[in-house]
């Protein structure tokens, strides 16, 4: 009966700490707590390994379930597969540090929970089974103004303060059940606290400076609020009527001043091919209300499809008595007045909806894909992070002589914006501004299109670039450097929106070096692994002497 209440103790302080099922961030410090001493008692009693595997996973488990629960609402099947493979893994990471403490029995060995879960997290960013909504970093979405840091360490650096002060704290409970509590503990506890906060609010103080010319862009954003199960994919739905919605609702707002227009992902739904936008009737109405427009570009997201003459990746499918391959896409289309064209395709693709995990190994898997908006199998990615471009004038001298400027773009869809590595290449690329298109429809009103809209102001921060946001429906918004939610539209409404942003050129330290805190993490698991091969060496040699 104490093992459960431990697991579940562990299991509802993490849940109860996460953004928006709960909110209650500083639980988050002592989430491992429980599950740490149910560990130190089955260690007491000798129990067997796979007794605290048990233990371990129901808690990941129950923690996994609590906080994305949600997933279930656009795939079961889906969501089941995050929740008991990602369950799995961080087991598999706790029951490893595990054993290597329990082998080891030093202590250096204790604190390599740290960087073995930094690892983790930094792998499971970089592969099919990728689910990093769960990283410890992301529990501080909400409270950014205790991590404005981030612009130098990402939120590695977050999750290694949260799994840091957890086992400082079980340190302390440990030495106070031991009678040998000192002072020096909690000072050092306050300091762990306290420290990060005040250096967050000192750069607080500098986010939205800038060293470069101040240049601007002012923004209309879409939020169409259509109904992705029953109007979007709909057997009677048409890219045409879609087009005239989107284009209604940005007449009603775009002026001489109007340098974008966002619309969200798969605004256009119905799959068309990239190079013959021009032959339907809904990509010719685009580009004639665009040559109206002032000067206002349309950065919006499409399915889209290309024709290739051989097979290009595992993504591409054979059409039938004919010599060619297909890929289709989810794509941002930016349409601008004078250029061609611009596609980026959504390159951090969702496991099991628009991936079929590990199908450039295993082909057949394609065969078991699961079928979800219109799309099924392995979409098409880009090799890299992408980049769009728009050009604008601006005044160049005192005598307001104007100069055409290129205007980098972040193009974000919907997934990709919980990958703090994939945005901060784009920036790296020169993106000036973070545009997120996102459908949070899919489910409903929960707390997951709440946890998406705020994982944002994260990417905000490590660049220190402003992000525009449009979603279907859910939360649609603007958010400045510092993370500070701008502007916010309410779940479930048609409407749109005027922001005018300033665009950003500076690179933070994480934008020029990345997830250097897991190289960090290499070098110390390797330098703790000598120290105590070392000592045990002297040991044994001192009892042989």
């Amino acid at each position: 009966m104490k093992y459960i209440l431990l697991s579940l103790l562990s299991s509802a302080l993490l849940i109860y700490s996460f953004p928006h099922t709960g909110s209650f961030t500083p639980f988050v410090f002592i989430g491992f707590i429980p599950l740490l001493l149910l560990r130190a008692e089955l260690l007491q009693y000798n129990k067997k390994p796979i007794i605290l595997g048990i233990w371990s996973y129901l808690t990941f488990l129950i923690w996994n379930i609590g906080c994305t629960w949600w997933v279930a609402n656009a795939s079961m099947s889906g969501a089941i597969l995050a929740f008991t493979v990602n369950a799995l893994l961080m087991t598999l990471v706790f029951g490893c540090w595990s054993w290597l403490d329990r082998k080891m029995t030093s202590g250096w060995s204790f604190w390599l929970l740290i960087p073995l879960w930094l690892l983790f997290e930094f792998g499971h960013h970089r592969w099919d089974l990728s689910w990093p909504w769960l990283s410890l970093g992301n529990y501080f979405a909400n409270r950014t103004g205790w991590i404005q840091w981030y612009e130098w360490t990402g939120t590695l650096g977050g999750s290694a303060w949260v799994l840091f002060l957890n086992l400082f704290v079980f340190k302390i409970i440990l030495h106070f059940q031991a009678n040998t509590l000192s002072r020096k503990y909690f000072i050092g506890l306050a300091a762990l606290i306290i420290i990060p906060i005040v250096a967050s609010q000192i750069l607080l103080s500098f986010a939205n400076y800038t060293i470069s010319k101040r240049r601007f862009l002012k923004a209309v954003v879409l939020q169409p609020n259509v109904d992705p199960y029953k109007e979007k994919f709909a057997a009677d739905a048409s890219n045409e009527a879609f087009t005239d919605s989107i284009l209604g609702m940005a007449n009603r707002h775009v002026n001489a001043q109007t340098d974008l227009v966002m619309g969200p992902e798969t605004a256009l739904p119905l799959s068309f091919l990239e190079d013959r936008i021009y032959t339907f009737e809904f990509g010719r109405k685009l580009q004639d209300q665009i040559s109206k427009w002032p000067q206002a570009n349309l950065l919006i997201g499409a399915s889209t499809v290309k024709l290739f003459d051989s097979k290009q990746s595992a993504a591409s499918t054979p059409i039938p008595n004919e010599n060619q391959w297909y890929e289709s896409y989810n794509t941002a289309l930016l349409l601008c007045k004078k250029n061609d064209p611009q596609y980026a395709h959504k390159s951090k693709l969702v496991p099991g909806v628009e991936l079929v995990p590990f199908s450039a190994y295993l082909p057949f898997l394609s065969a078991i894909a699961i079928e979800n908006g219109g799309t099924s199998g392995t979409l098409g990615v880009e090799k890299t992070p992408k980049i769009l471009e728009i050009t604008k004038q601006f005044e160049i001298d005192k005598f307001k002589h104007q100069s055409d400027h290129k205007i980098a773009l972040a193009p974000i869809i919907c997934y990709e914006s919980i990958y703090g590595d994939f945005v901060r290449q784009q920036v790296q690329k020169g993106a000036q501004l973070l545009c997120v298109i996102t459908n949070d429809g899919w489910w409903g009103d929960t707390p997951g299109y709440k946890q998406h809209f705020a994982m944002a102001r994260l990417r905000a921060i490590e660049t220190r670039r402003w992000v525009l946001r449009s979603a279907n429906t859910g939360t649609s918004g603007s958010i400045d450097p510092s993370g500070k939610i701008v502007k916010k539209t309410s779940y479930w409404t048609k409407t749109a929106f005027s922001q005018v942003i300033e665009l950003r050129t500076e690179k933070t330290f994480y934008t020029k070096h990345g997830d250097w805190i897991a190289g960090l993490s290499i070098s110390w698991i390797l330098l703790a692994c000598s120290n105590i091969l070392m000592y045990k060496a002297n040991q044994k040699r001192k009892s042989n002497a």
